[in-house]
C-alpha cells in the first residue's frame, strides 16, 4: 500500500461519481462496509444488470459478496483479484479495487477524447467497414458460443475428473482391447453388408411400389367409372317410391289436422262439462235455500195458526181445530216417517191450511220438484202416504170452519 495509490483511488472515485466522499484516513484501520459499498457500486457501474449479492451483515455474506463480485469481474473483465486482500479491506484492498476504477476512468477519458475529436459524418466512409462488422458480429456469437459451453465443461470437470485418474491408474490388458476392437470392427463391417444390401434392393422395391401403385389407380379409375353409370341409371321403383312419398305426406298432413281438431274439440268438451256440474251444483245451492225458506215460511205460518185457534176458543171452533191439527199432526207424522224410512233425512213441514201468502207456494213447489230431477220429490211424502191420510188432510175449498 502507497500513499500514491490511496490518493489515485480517492481521485478516481470522485471522477466516476462515487456517492460519498473517500478520504485516505479511511483505509488506515479495515473498514468493510466502506470496501463492500465501493465494490458493489463499482460492479452496477461496469454492468447495471449484474447479478451480485449485495448483502454483507454475516461473515458467510461477506465471503459469497467477495466470492461472486471475483467471479464476475474475471469472466466480464478479465480482471483478476486477490480475494483475501479484498477480505482484509485496508490499504491492499484498495490496490485491488484500483484495477476496476482505473478500467473505467480509462473508458470514461477515451470517451471524452472521442467526443472532443469529433468529426462530421459526412466525411465518415462505412461501407468498406461493413464486411468487418458483419465479421466480428459472426465473430462475437461464436465466443459467446464457445464460451458457454467451455463453461458447461468446467462444470462437468468435477464429475469427470474422478473417472479420468481412475482409468489413467487403471491397467488395460492389450487382449482385451484387441478384442474389443475386433468386436467393433465385425459389427461395424455387418452394418456396412446390410445397409449396401438395402441400397441394392432399393430398386427392386421401388419398382414393385410403382406396380402396385399402378394397380390401384386403375381399380380406382373402374370404380368411379362404375359409380358414374349407377348415379346414371334410374331404378324401376324410383317412381312409385315417389309417388307413395306424396301420398304419405299429404296423409300425415291430414292426420296432424285431424289429430289437432279432436284434442281441441275434447278441450272443449271438457270445458262444457266443467261449465254444466257448475251450473249444476248452483242450481242444486238455490234449490236448498228455497227448501229451507219454505220451511221456515211453513212453521211460522203453524205459529200463526195455532196461536188463532187458541184465540177463538168456542167449542165446536174448538173440536173442528183440534181435529184439523190432529189431522196435520198424523200428516206431518206419517210424511216424516216414509221420509226417514226413505231417506234417512229429517223434514219439517208446515200446517195444511191455506193462507194469503200461499199463493205462489205451488208453483215453486212445483219449479223445485221440476229443477231438482226428482232428488226433493220425498221432501212432500209419497202417493201411497197421501192415499192413505183422511179425507180431511186433502186440498179443498176453505170453509168457515177453518177460520
Amino acid at each position: 500500500m502507497s500513499y500514491r495509490d490511496l490518493r489515485n483511488f480517492t481521485e478516481i472515485m470522485r471522477t466516476l461519481g462515487f456517492n460519498r466522499l473517500i478520504s485516505m484516513e479511511n483505509f488506515r484501520v479495515p473498514n468493510f462496509t466502506l470496501i463492500a459499498d465501493i465494490l458493489i457500486w463499482l460492479v452496477k457501474r461496469f454492468d447495471p444488470d449484474a447479478d451480485i449479492h449485495d448483502s454483507y451483515s454475516t461473515e458467510e455474506d461477506r465471503i459469497f459478496l467477495i466470492r461472486t463480485a471475483a467471479e464476475f469481474m474475471a469472466l466480464k473483465a478479465n480482471i483478476m483479484f486477490n480475494t483475501k486482500r479484498l477480505y482484509q479491506a485496508d490499504g491492499y484492498a484498495v490496490k485491488e479495487l484500483l484495477k476496476i476504477a482505473t478500467l473505467l476512468y480509462d473508458a470514461l477519458q477515451a470517451n471524452i477524447s472521442s467526443e472532443s475529436q469529433w468529426i462530421p459524418s459526412n466525411t465518415i466512409d462505412i461501407s468498406s467497414h461493413i464486411q468487418d462488422l458483419k465479421l466480428s458480429r459472426d465473430l462475437a456469437s461464436q465466443v459467446t458460443n464457445k464460451g458457454a459451453s467451455i463453461f458447461d465443461l468446467l462444470g462437468k470437470e468435477v464429475e469427470l475428473r474422478d473417472v479420468r485418474n481412475s482409468s489413467i491408474s487403471t491397467l488395460v490388458e492389450m487382449n482385451l482391447v484387441e478384442s474389443a476392437l475386433k468386436e467393433a470392427l465385425t459389427f461395424t463391417k455387418n452394418s456396412i453388408t446390410n445397409t449396401k444390401s438395402l441400397i441394392e434392393n432399393v430398386s427392386a422395391t421401388e419398382s414393385s411400389l410403382d406396380i402396385k401403385i399402378e394397380k390401384k389407380q386403375a381399380e380406382l379409375e373402374r370404380n368411379q367409372k362404375r359409380l358414374q353409370t349407377l348415379k346414371k341409371v334410374r331404378p324401376a321403383f324410383l317412381e312409385e317410391f315417389e309417388k307413395l312419398e306424396s301420398e304419405l305426406q299429404s296423409l300425415y298432413q291430414d292426420y296432424i289436422t285431424r289429430t289437432r281438431c279432436i284434442s281441441y274439440l275434447e278441450q272443449q268438451q271438457e270445458e262444457a262439462s266443467l261449465i254444466e256440474q257448475e251450473r249444476v251444483k248452483q242450481r242444486q245451492r238455490e234449490t236448498k235455500k228455497m227448501v229451507e225458506e219454505m220451511q221456515q215460511e211453513d212453521a211460522r205460518n203453524l205459529i200463526e195458526g195455532d196461536m188463532l185457534s187458541l184465540e177463538i176458543g168456542n167449542g165446536n171452533l174448538n173440536q173442528e181445530s183440534n181435529k184439523t191439527q190432529n189431522v196435520t199432526r198424523r200428516l206431518r207424522t206419517a210424511t216424516a216417517a216414509k221420509a226417514r224410512l226413505t231417506t234417512g233425512k229429517k223434514r219439517v213441514f208446515g200446517s195444511m191450511n191455506v193462507g194469503e201468502d200461499d199463493s205462489n207456494s205451488l208453483d215453486s213447489d212445483s219449479d223445485l220438484l221440476l229443477d231438482d230431477d226428482g232428488d226433493n220429490s220425498d221432501l212432500f211424502g209419497s202417493g201411497d202416504d197421501i192415499e192413505g191420510l183422511p179425507l180431511e188432510s186433502n186440498r179443498s175449498d176453505p170453509t168457515d170452519d177453518d177460520f
